[in-house]
């Protein structure tokens, strides 16, 4: 299957939510910000890839609105899926 197209929002986004799964951002600026920055680029993110806006709107967002009975170490663990699903569509791996 061939590599799947994505831009810098798309990136951007991806680039976040690894930093904290690396533990180099706090769970404060990933649930603070997170919400923001899909705010301001889910439509750009919706032109570059619309199933992988889908896979960090919805499921990561959710995942992260929902986090509050998280340890943060299980909410590492929660993203972890739905971004190893992304990292699969970007390298033609599923779908």
């Amino acid at each position: 299957m061939a590599k799947r197209k994505y831009g810098k929002n798309i990136a951007f986004m991806m680039e976040f939510v690894r930093k904290f799964i690396d533990e180099e951002l706090s769970r404060f600026d990933i649930t603070c910000d997170f919400n923001h920055h899909i705010i301001q680029r889910y439509d750009d993110m919706y032109d570059e890839n619309p199933e992988i806006a889908e896979i960090i709107g919805r499921d990561m967002g959710d995942i992260i609105d929902n986090s509050d009975h998280l340890t943060d170490d299980e909410l590492r663990d929660a993203l972890c899926s739905p971004y190893d699903l992304v990292i699969d569509i970007i390298n033609g791996k599923a779908w």
